[in-house]
Formats: structure tokens, C-alpha cells, sequence
């Protein structure tokens, strides 16, 4: 079976609307009968009207790509601003942003305040306004004025600085897919990968997600940030904090940078069964709840960069034992398969991008037995017996 086959989908709002050929033609039949009928009418009025009509048919071409433009053109920049965060953030530790707010506690510990009024005195100091003004000097063009405060305010940026200065740790951003919803555009939930490593060279990898939402009323502008829940940023900071104990077990490893928003998912499964028969089964699903279902199950699992050898040894191992083969595409490439996760029934998993059955890339540390039986009850729920 085709990894890639095609398979129907409505459609929720249809932005083209091609007219057939015959269509064009019935249309044209109409209008040449309708002008041959006024021959003797003058000539001129009709030329006019007709260019009137391709005048205004021109501007409203022009209008509706113009606006497609603008909207793609918004997304790129949005991209670009989330991009720019995150390098902020997972490039560090800053040690410029630690100066200053040492600077400031310490002021503060020498400085007794009795009352509030005192307490908003000394938030006139040079120590404080210089911390301020380096939050906007960093974060200012990309933030509302509004999340700008409360950013700081609840420590959602730079929020690993101290617990990466404390424990002698440098973070940096490996990789980034933004992800833009397609029912909401204006939020954006990307995936990041970034490495921690101590001053042995020592080298640990996480993967995480965040959520970015974009003010409707001020365009280009971050209006809402979610930078720790649920997306691993807690397990982060545990990473950062404990350190020596993750480096141990997990150095070179780190979790599958998988895009969930994938809307189409097929599968191929074969099965041993008695002697040397095999069963084949396979599906797709543009069922967008099991899809996130499925996928959920491989967000945190630890893998590596799988060796030649295993690759080897996988391979070859492929037509004997049962194993599914996962294919993840999108509307806009439905043609291609552009992730493929391969399950064998010992556990392991093997991931790769593209259609290569998942033998080369990236294998899990350890086997998942269990998941590998919760997924594959979910892959039969859809399957079409062959």
C-alpha cells in the first residue's frame, strides 16, 4: 500500500473556486448570442461596459491577493518575532540581566522601606529603572505593554537565567518548528529543542513546547505567552537543577521534535501469524482527536540518533516480526510523507523524516511494550483489512 495515499477531506472554508472548462465555454456561447442579437446597436457602449467589467474584475483579483499576501506576509513576521523570543530565551545564561538584578536585590537589602509609599520611592532608583529598561530593550518590540508586565511580573521570560548561572549550565536552542493553529492563526505553538551543557562538555537534550498568542488589536505584537504549563518547562528546570543525575542516563538523548498539527495519519501494519502467513492492515484518519491521541503517546519517550547498526539490525529484522509503520502528512502535502515513526513489537520505536520506514534517524533508549499495545489498539480502530 501507498504510505501516501489519497483520501477525501471537506474542506472548511474554500478560499479558490475554479470553474470548469465547459462552464467558460457555456458562458462565453451566452454572451456571443447575446452581443450577435444587438449588432446594430453602437459598438462603443458595449466596449465600455466590457471594460469596465475587466477593470473591476482586475481590482477585485487584485484585492483578494493582495489581502492573501498580507495575511502570509503577517505569519512569516509573526514566525520571525516568535523566533526572535526564543533565541532570547534559550541562548544563556544572560549575564548582563544578572548584573542588574543583583544590583537591584541588593539595594533593596540595604535599603528599609516602612511603607508602600517608601517602597515606590525607591522604585525611581537608577538600579531599578536600568532593569526595567533592559526587559524592554530585549522583550519590548515583541510584547504588548501589557504582557510585557506581566511577563516580568510572573518571571515567564529568562525564567532559567538564576538556575542556569547556580548550577554552572549553558542552555541552547537546537532546533524550532512553529506550528500556526489553522482554525485560530493567531496562535502559534512551537516546538523547541535545546541542549544543556555543564563546563565538563557534558550535553543533555529536552524537548518542549510554548504558546504564543498574537494581539488582534495590535498587530505584530505577542498579546499572551505561555511559557511553563504543560509543555515541558518544568521538566526542564528539573533537568537544569539535577543536572549529574540526567547526564548519567541521558547524555545524547533527548525527546522526538514531533509536529502534532499533522492533519492526516495512515499506517501499515504486518503480522506473523501461525507459521509463515502474514496479515496486512492499513488506515487513515483525518480525525484530528485520534490523531492527537496517538501521537501524545511519543512526546516524551527518550531517543537518540539510532547507530549503523541498528539501523542494520532493525532492518532486517523488519519482515519478520509484527511492526507498524505510522506515516504523518498534512492537506497541503498529501502527496508526500513527511514523518514516519515505525513501532516494532518489542518495544522500540524507530523515527524518521519522510517515507523511510523509520530504520534510519532516530530509536528509542528502551523498549515501550505497553505503548506499543495502546497504540496499536488505536491504529485498528480505523483500519481497513487488506
Amino acid at each position: 500500500m501507498d504510505p501516501s495515499k489519497e483520501f477525501d477531506k471537506l474542506l472548511a472554508e474554500m478560499k479558490h473556486v475554479e470553474r470548469s472548462e465547459e462552464a467558460k465555454r457555456n458562458t462565453w456561447l451566452a454572451l456571443k448570442a447575446k452581443v450577435e442579437t444587438k449588432r446594430k446597436r453602437p459598438i462603443i457602449p458595449a466596449f465600455i461596459s466590457l471594460a469596465i467589467i475587466a477593470i473591476a474584475s482586475f481590482l477585485i483579483f487584485t484585492y483578494i491577493n493582495s489581502s492573501e499576501t498580507e495575511q502570509s506576509s503577517q505569519a512569516i513576521d509573526n514566525e520571525k518575532i516568535i523566533r526572535a523570543v526564543l533565541e532570547r530565551e534559550y541562548n544563556g545564561p544572560d549575564m548582563e540581566l544578572a548584573r542588574l538584578q543583583d544590583e537591584w536585590w541588593d539595594l533593596q537589602s540595604v535599603t528599609e522601606t516602612k511603607n508602600q509609599e517608601e517602597y515606590d520611592q525607591l522604585l525611581q532608583s537608577k538600579k531599578y529603572t536600568d532593569l526595567m529598561d533592559y526587559y524592554s530593550t530585549t522583550h519590548g518590540e515583541y510584547f504588548t505593554e501589557n504582557m510585557l508586565k506581566n511577563a516580568i511580573a510572573s518571571n515567564l521570560i529568562f525564567k532559567y537565567n538564576y538556575s542556569l548561572i547556580e548550577n554552572s549550565i549553558e542552555v541552547h536552542l537546537e532546533n524550532v518548528k512553529v506550528v500556526q493553529e489553522k482554525e485560530h492563526p493567531n496562535i502559534y505553538r512551537p516546538i523547541i529543542e535545546v541542549s544543556l551543557t555543564n563546563n565538563e562538555g557534558q550535553k543533555v537534550f529536552h524537548t518542549l513546547k510554548e504558546e504564543f498568542i498574537f494581539s488582534t488589536s495590535e498587530p505584530g505584537k505577542i498579546g499572551s505567552y505561555n511559557g511553563v504549563r504543560d509543555g515541558g518547562g518544568i521538566e526542564l528546570q528539573e533537568k537544569i537543577e539535577n543536572f549529574p543525575a540526567y547526564v548519567e542516563d541521558y547524555q545524547n538523548v533527548r525527546t522526538p521534535l514531533i509536529d502534532i498539527s499533522f492533519d492526516t495519519l495512515c499506517f501499515n501494519t504486518r503480522k506473523n501469524v501461525q507459521g509463515e502467513k502474514v496479515e496486512f492492515e492499513s488506515g487513515c484518519t483525518s480525525d484530528k482527536s485520534k490523531i492527537n491521541n496517538i501521537m501524545e503517546n511519543f512526546d516524551d519517550l527518550p531517543i537518540k540518533a539510532a547507530t549503523e547498526q541498528e539501523s542494520t539490525e532493525r532492518s532486517v529484522v523488519l519482515p519478520q516480526i509484527d511492526n507498524y509503520q505510522i506515516y504523518l502528512t498534512n492537506a497541503a502535502d498529501k502527496g508526500n510523507t513527511l514523518y514516519t515513526i515505525t513501532i516494532f513489537d518489542d518495544g522500540v520505536l524507530m523515527f524518521a523524516t519522510g517515507a523511510d520506514f523509520g530504520n534510519l534517524g532516530d530509536i528509542t533508549i528502551e523498549s515501550h511494550v505497553e505503548m506499543y499495545e495502546k497504540v496499536r489498539r488505536m491504529l485498528e480502530e480505523f483500519a481497513e483489512n487488506e
